[in-house]
C-alpha cells in the first residue's frame, strides 16, 4: 500500500554535500519513491543554494509559517524544487538568520571548528519542519529523520500530538548514520514557549532520536556506529532498533537500508 513518507535531511546531492548522508539522502528517498511511496523531502535552504539554477519556486502556502521557538515568535517559509534529473519533490526551509549565513561546511565554520550552536541551529530546524505541515495541507504516514539533524523531531512529534490529532497518526524512523560526538543536545540552552522538553542534560543527539522514534537504524559505514552505540543504555533498551552495513563507495548499494525502512513502515 502507498505510503505518505516525509524524508527530513540537512544534504542533498547535488544542493549540498560535505558528508555520505548527502548520497543517501538521495538514493533512499528516491528509492522509496520506486517502490510507489509518496516520498517528499525536506532541507535547509543554506544561502549558497542558487534558486536559478535548480529552480526553486515560491509555494504561497508556504510563505509564512510562524511558531514559538526559544521564547521568540518566529516566521519562516519554504520553496520547491524537483531533485536534478528526477520528480521527487524537495522542500527548502528558508530563514536568513538561521540558515542563510552558513558556508558550504554547513556544520562547521572555515577553521574547521564545529558551529557551537549546531544544536539551537537545528533543533529550530526540526520544530519547522512539523510545523509547516499544516501549511502544507499534507500530513505523512512516517516522517524518515535521516542524520542527527532531524534527531529531535521523534520527540517534538509526540509532545505536540498530545494536543493535535493529524500529528498524533504519524509515525516516525529515526536513520542513525553518523556518530557526530560533537553534536550534543543541551536542555539548559534551549527555551521552547509551548513545547516542553524532557529534561534532558548533555545527550548526544542520537540517542534522543532513538529513544522516541518508532523505529531507528543504525547505519555502519566506514564509521562503525553501532560498535559505540549499541553500547549506549538507549541503544541498548531500545525494542525496535536494528543494524544495517553499508560499503561506501561511488556506488553503494543502498537496498539493505531501503529494504529496513520498507519493512519498518509495514510494522510500525
Amino acid at each position: 500500500m502507498t505510503k505518505k513518507l516525509f524524508y527530513i535531511t540537512s544534504e542533498m546531492d547535488p544542493f549540498a554535500s560535505v558528508s555520505p548522508l548527502s548520497d543517501l539522502s538521495v538514493k533512499v528517498p528516491l528509492g522509496l519513491q520506486e517502490k510507489g511511496n509518496d516520498v517528499r523531502c525536506l532541507m535547509p535552504k543554506y544561502g549558497f543554494i542558487s534558486e536559478r539554477k535548480y529552480i526553486l519556486r515560491e509555494v504561497i502556502r508556504l510563505k509564512e509559517i510562524l511558531f514559538d521557538f526559544d521564547d521568540v515568535d518566529y516566521a519562516c517559509s519554504a520553496k520547491s524544487a524537483f531533485l536534478p534529473k528526477s520528480r521527487l519533490q524537495v522542500y527548502f526551509l528558508e530563514h536568513e538568520g538561521i540558515f542563510g549565513e552558513l558556508n558550504n561546511l554547513l556544520y562547521k565554520a572555515k577553521n574547521g571548528r564545529f558551529l557551537n550552536d549546531n544544536d539551537k541551529r537545528f533543533a529550530f530546524y526540526c520544530l519547522a519542519a512539523i510545523k509547516m505541515l499544516p501549511n502544507l495541507f499534507w500530513y505523512p504516514n512516517v516522517i524518515i529523520c535521516s542524520g542527527w539533524t532531524s534527531a529531535l523531531i521523534p520527540m517534538l512529534i509526540k509532545i505536540l500530538a498530545k494536543d493535535d490529532k493529524d500529528l498524533s497518526k504519524i509515525k516516525t524512523v529515526y536513520v542513525a548514520s553518523s556518530l557526530n560526538e560533537d553534536v550534543v543536545f543541551d536542555s539548559s540552552n534551549l527555551g521552547f514557549k509551548k513545547e516542553t522538553f524532557s529534561p534532558f542534560k548533555s545527550l548526544n543527539l542520537n540517542q534522543i532520536g532513538c529513544k522516541y522514534a518508532d523505529k531507528t537504524i543504525v547505519v555502519n559505514g566506514a564509521e562503525k556506529v553501532s560498535s559505540k552505540l549499541m553500547k549506549l543504555k538507549v541503544f541498548k533498551d531500545a525494542k525496535n532498533c536494528s543494524i544495517v552495513d553499508l560499503d561506501y563507495g561511488d556506488n553503494t548499494d543502498y537496498s539493505p537500508l531501503l529494504d529496513a525502512i520498507e519493512l519498518a513502515i509495514k510494522k510500525i
